[in-house]
C-alpha cells in the first residue's frame, strides 16, 4: 500500500505524492496497436508528473495567467485514452478546472457544453482520418462568442504544433505553492444526463476527488504490485476518476487497451491475451462487455488475476455466473453516478460477491433507503450523503441535495450485511451499456416535428444492453408521419448515437397523471412487455400466447404470460427472460 503520511487537499498533492513515491514504475501503458503485432508506449509516473508540471506552465502561458490572476481558466477536451489525456486533465484541475467531454456529441451539443462551461481553451486530437475531433473542435471555436484558444493533441495541425511539441519547451520544476488549488476550488465539470436545450454539468471540488481516489484504495486492496485494464473514457467518472485516480492513488499500473478501450472489438477478442501478456491482476468492464467476453474462449494463462469488476449498468445474473464459471473468480461490482463522482458503493473484498449486489457502502459514503411503503420489504429510494457527494451543477441556484442528501432516483435495498441491491428506478434516467441518457433528448427532439404534440421516452429492458431507449408519441390532430419518418428527423437531431430511439410508437393519447403530468410507470411497463413478446415470439413462434404487464410496489415489472400449453421450452425460455431482463414473469395455461 502507498504510503501517505499527510492527507492530501487537493489532487495535485494527491498525485505528487504518489508520483514522487512510485519514481520509474510505470503509470500507464497505452496499446497503439494489436495486429499484426502488439505495440504499446509507457509512461512512468516520474514522467507523468513532470509532464503535469509542464502542461499547467503550458495553459498558464497560452492563455497569459499571471501571478496576480484570480482567473481558473476552464480546459475542455475532447480526446481518447491516451498519455496526453492523463498530462491535460490533471494539469487542468491543478491550475483551473477540467471539462472532459465525449468526442462523440455532434457540434451543437459540445459548443452548448462548452458555452455552459466558459471554456477558454481546447485540447482535441489532430486531424487524422479515424476520427473528427479536430473538425469538431474547430467549429465550436468558430461558434463561439469569445475567442478559444485550440491545441492539437498527437497529430499536428499543419503550422499548428502538436501538444507534445510545444509540451518540451516548459520546465518540469515542482509548481509553485500559490498557484495550486484548496480542497473547495472546483476541479472539474463533467456531464451528465441531457447534453440539448440546457445541459447538465456537474460540479466537482478537488475534495470529491481526493475522496473518490481514496474510496477507491482501501476496498480493492490495490497497489503498486497491480495492474489494470482501463478500458473506459476519461469523460465517464468511472474511467477517468474511480478506475482511473483511484488507480493512480493506489500506484497501480494501469493499461489502456487502444484509444477506442472497450468499444474496439479487436480489444474484446484479444482481451485474455492481453491479460496474460501484461499480467494484469484486476480486471473487469462493463456489463456489455463482459457479456461479450462469455464468447471468448480463454486460451491463454490468466492466473495474474486477482478477482474481477463491473460497474456502469446492472449486472445480469447469467453474464456473471458464466463469467465467474468460465475464469474460477469473483466478480464484484461498483455502484456510482455522476453527482457522487462516481462512488456509492464499493467491492466487500473480505466475503464472496453476491452477483446480484452492486456493492457496500462506501468510505466517506452514508446510504439510506427511503422506503416506498410500509409493505415494501425495506425496498425505497437510495439516498447518498459524503466526502463524493456533489455541491450542484454549473448554473442552478437550486440546490440537488435535502439537507445534505442526494435522492439517486434508484431503487434497492440493503441486506442485513450491509450489501447494496438495486431493482429499479424510480427516475427516468435511461442506461445503456453504461451510457446515461437523458429522456428529455429524445422528446425534445422528437416534439420540434411539425406532426408531434406529445412525447414520452422510456427505458425498455434489453438483455445484452441493460436498457435501450424508445419513445411513445402523440400526433398533432389530424397530422400524419411514418414511423421512418420520425426515425429519421430522430437520428439527424439527436447529438449522441447511444441516444436515437431503437423504437418509436404512436399512441392515440400518452397516459397522463391525474395532476396531468406524463405516466411514465405505464409506458415502462408497455415497453417491457413488447420486449417479452418480441422475445417469446422470436423463440417460440408456434405457442400461440398473451402476456400482460404491471409494475410492483417495489419499482420492478411483472409480467404474466399464458398459453393453452405449458411446455418446459415455454417454462426455461420464460425462466431466461425473467433473469436477463430484470423482470418477474408468471406462466399460467389459460
Amino acid at each position: 500500500m502507498i504510503d501517505i503520511k499527510t492527507k492530501p487537499t487537493n489532487v495535485y498533492q494527491l498525485l505528487q505524492t504518489i508520483c514522487e513515491q512510485q519514481g520509474e514504475a510505470n503509470a500507464f501503458t497505452l496499446i497503439k496497436q494489436l495486429t499484426p503485432e502488439l505495440v504499446d508506449e509507457s509512461v512512468t509516473y516520474q514522467t507523468l508528473l513532470s509532464n503535469i508540471h509542464r502542461t499547467v506552465r503550458l495553459i498558464r502561458d497560452h492563455l497569459d495567467i499571471n501571478d496576480e490572476s484570480c482567473k481558473r481558466p476552464v480546459v475542455s477536451f475532447l480526446l481518447p485514452n491516451i498519455p496526453e489525456a492523463q498530462y491535460i486533465i490533471w494539469a487542468a484541475e491543478t491550475c483551473g478546472i477540467a471539462n472532459p467531454i465525449n468526442p462523440l456529441l455532434n457540434v451543437e451539443a459540445l459548443s452548448a457544453l462548452m458555452e455552459k462551461a466558459d471554456t477558454d481553451i481546447i485540447f482535441a486530437l489532430g486531424p487524422n482520418p479515424q476520427s473528427d475531433f479536430w473538425q469538431k473542435a474547430q467549429a465550436v471555436v468558430e461558434q463561439s462568442n469569445k475567442p478559444i484558444k485550440l491545441i492539437p493533441v498527437a497529430i499536428p495541425d499543419g503550422d499548428n504544433a502538436a501538444f507534445g511539441q510545444r509540451l518540451s519547451g516548459y520546465s518540469d520544476a515542482p509548481l509553485p505553492s500559490h498557484w495550486l488549488p484548496t480542497a473547495e476550488d472546483v476541479a472539474a465539470y463533467f456531464h451528465t444526463g441531457g447534453t440539448t436545450g440546457s445541459p447538465k454539468l456537474v460540479m466537482h471540488t478537488h475534495a470529491n476527488h481526493v475522496a473518490a481516489a481514496n474510496a477507491y484504495v482501501v476496498p480493492m486492496q490495490s497497489d503498486q504490485q497491480d495492474t489494470f485494464i482501463n478500458g473506459l473514457p476519461l469523460f465517464h467518472v468511472a474511467g477517468g476518476l474511480v478506475v482511473g485516480l483511484g488507480g493512480l492513488a493506489a500506484g497501480i499500473h494501469t493499461v489502456f487497451p487502444t484509444m477506442a478501450g472497450f468499444r474496439n472489438k479487436q480489444v474484446i477478442s484479444q482481451y485474455w491475451q492481453l491479460i496474460a501478456h501484461y499480467g494484469v491482476t484486476v480486471g473487469g468492464a462493463i456489463p456489455t462487455s463482459l457479456a461479450a467476453l462469455i464468447n471468448v474462449p480463454i486460451e491463454h494463462d490468466i492466473s495474474s488475476l486477482r478477482y474481477l469488476i463491473s460497474g456502469g449498468a446492472s449486472l445480469p445474473e447469467s453474464v456473471g455466473q458464466k463469467i465467474t464459471e468460465m475464469t474460477g473468480l469473483e466478480l464484484y461490482q461498483i455502484y456510482g453516478m455522476t453527482e457522487t463522482s462516481g462512488v456509492i458503493a464499493m467491492p466487500n473484498l473480505s466475503a464472496p460477491a453476491k452477483l446480484l449486489s452492486t456493492g457496500s457502502q462506501a468510505a466517506g459514503v452514508e446510504i439510506t433507503i427511503d422506503e416506498l411503503s410500509p409493505d415494501s420489504n425495506g425496498i425505497g429510494e437510495i439516498c447518498v450523503r459524503g466526502d463524493t457527494v456533489f455541491a450542484g451543477y454549473l448554473g442552478s441556484d437550486e440546490s440537488p441535495l435535502t439537507d445534505g442528501w442526494l435522492r439517486t432516483g434508484d431503487l434497492g435495498y440493503l441486506d442485513a450485511d450491509g450489501s447494496l441491491f438495486i431493482t429499479g428506478r424510480s427516475k427516468d434516467l435511461i442506461i445503456r451499456s453504461g451510457h446515461n441518457i437523458d429522456p428529455v433528448d429524445i422528446e425534445s427532439c422528437l416534439e420540434s416535428h411539425p406532426a408531434v404534440a406529445l412525447a414520452a421516452a422510456v427505458s425498455k429492458p434489453d438483455a445484452y444492453a441493460g436498457e435501450l431507449p424508445v419513445a411513445y408519441v402523440q400526433l398533432e390532430p389530424a397530422a400524419k408521419v411514418s414511423i421512418e419518418e420520425l426515425m429519421a428527423y430522430a437520428k439527424q437531431h439527436i447529438a449522441e448515437p447511444p441516444a436515437h430511439p431503437k423504437a418509436i410508437t404512436v399512441l392515440d393519447a400518452l397516459p397522463m397523471t391525474a395532476v396531468g403530468k406524463l405516466q411514465k410507470t405505464e409506458l415502462r411497463t408497455l415497453a417491457a412487455l413488447d420486449a417479452v413478446k418480441e422475445q417469446l415470439a422470436a423463440q417460440l413462434p408456434e405457442i400461440d400466447l398473451v402476456a400482460e404487464a404491471k409494475m410492483l410496489s417495489c419499482g420492478k415489472i411483472f409480467v404474466d404470460v399464458s398459453a393453452h400449453q405449458v411446455s418446459d421450452s415455454l417454462v426455461k425460455t420464460c425462466a431466461h427472460l425473467a433473469e436477463t431482463l430484470n423482470l418477474e414473469v408468471n406462466i399460467r395455461a389459460c
